[in-house]
């Protein structure tokens, strides 16, 4: 059991780095200082908060409502269309910290005394500066405590956000092309990032092929948000770890973060199909093809161990969450503990890794899914053959896979 140690690879210390950042949380002010080809006064029009003001975001709106006149508080909400038609509202309160007519405006949170501030807005920050021929803006958005990830992401909608009113200030028209390409943006850097992460391990043609079963995993949590009737989520590769997709709305039921927690592996069964197509025509696989199709089958077996952040973890804290409720945390640290044990019997450093951050996370007393409509009884019994059936169908691939290389090998 002891010689678990000379199992660890050179990744280690870098996986227990991201590990953190993606765990530790701190304040985070992303800045934009954007030279906008228009007069102040047009840019201030955009900018201002009054009672009534309408904002038409393309598929959201945002209703600006002055609810108390003395300490100039207003309320906005956010209304976002769905694919599926439906509309769901947010709603958060702002007051006017100052207001200096085409110069500056500051926006500080409110109604959040006694919550916590992490994940949480808590100041907006506008100033406007005449420049040649338009305006300098200087934007500046104050963050509660957020992990690493969410600081990554924080900047890129501040970004796109920043390229849009530039689009509809100098055009008049709202353009959502900055969203969609800063979004494709980290998903490349980080992608690239990746591959040469692995690259150092692995020889950069396999790091290529794990990218790539990395990217059909994720996306297949993408098409599951977009199934649900969101808007396209984020993807971000981290490097000697893996990637995240991220969905842009809360989940509304634990229907759906179950379902696209078995998405991600779920929709991976087809690409670790498609790689052994060769083999029904000719009866031979090609090195590569047996590489990316082996990986695609390991990574999605090892995604779905029941151990949180892992996809079967994630959806094992939903099921838990609905059966026994309050309870559920005390079982999925029962199960941290066995993944640890069977770790350190079979010598894997990982499963006593992931093991040990599903004992970690569910230490400090939380409440699971809160505000989420209920899974159903015939929902767990759907899910409980669905993620068997994937786990099968991996499994199976892989026996397949291993088969092929000691052929080739």
């Amino acid at each position: 059991m002891f010689n678990i140690l000379t199992n660890v690879g050179p990744a280690l210390p870098f996986t227990l780095i991201l590990l953190a950042l993606l765990g530790l949380r701190y304040r985070v002010t992303p800045r934009t200082n954007m030279w906008i080809k228009t007069a102040p006064a047009k840019l201030w029009a955009l900018l201002d908060v009054y009672d009534g003001r309408v904002e038409n975001w393309g598929t959201t709106i945002i209703t600006t409502t002055l609810v108390d006149a003395e300490k100039q508080i207003f309320q906005k909400t956010y209304s976002t269309t769905q694919t599926n038609g439906t509309v769901r509202n947010f709603h958060a309160l702002f007051s006017l910290e100052e207001r200096d007519e085409n110069q500056t405006i500051i926006l500080k949170r409110e109604g959040i005394e006694g919550k916590s501030p992490n994940n949480e807005l808590l100041k907006i920050t506008h100033q406007l500066t005449p420049e040649g021929e338009g305006t300098r803006l200087r934007t500046t958005y104050h963050w509660g405590p957020r992990p690493f990830i969410a600081q990554l992401l924080a900047r890129a909608d501040l970004w796109s956000g920043a390229f849009r009113l530039k689009s509809l200030a100098e055009t008049g028209l709202n353009n959502e092309r900055p969203y969609f390409l800063i979004s494709a943006a980290v998903a490349i850097v980080t992608g690239l990032f990746s591959v040469a992460g692995f690259g150092i391990l692995l020889g950069f043609d396999r790091a290529i092929c794990l990218v790539i079963a990395l990217f059909i995993h994720e996306f297949g949590h993408l098409l599951a948000y977009r199934l649900m009737g969101q808007p396209w989520g984020r993807m971000v590769f981290l490097p000697f770890l893996g990637a995240l997709a991220m969905p842009r709305l809360p989940f509304e039921s634990q229907g759906q973060a179950v379902f696209a927690a078995l998405m991600g592996p779920g929709f991976s069964i087809v690409l670790a199909v498609l790689c052994a197509v060769p083999w029904y025509f000719d009866g031979l696989v090609h090195p590569y093809m047996i590489f990316l199709g082996f990986m695609t089958a390991l990574l999605n077996i090892f995604n779905l161990m029941p151990a949180e952040p892992l996809d079967g973890g994630v959806a094992l804290r939903s099921v838990l969450a609905r059966i026994i409720g309050n309870y559920a945390s005390y079982g999925l640290m029962a199960i941290g503990v066995l993944i640890v044990a069977a770790g350190l019997a079979t010598e894997q450093i990982a499963m006593v890794i992931f093991g040990g951050l599903a004992i970690l996370a569910n230490l400090k007393k939380r409440k699971i899914d809160a505000g989420q409509t209920p899974l159903t009884r015939l929902q767990i019994c759907i899910f409980a053959f669905g993620y068997v059936a994937i786990a099968a169908g991996h499994i199976t691939m892989l026996q397949f896979y291993v088969a092929q290389y000691n052929m080739v090998g």
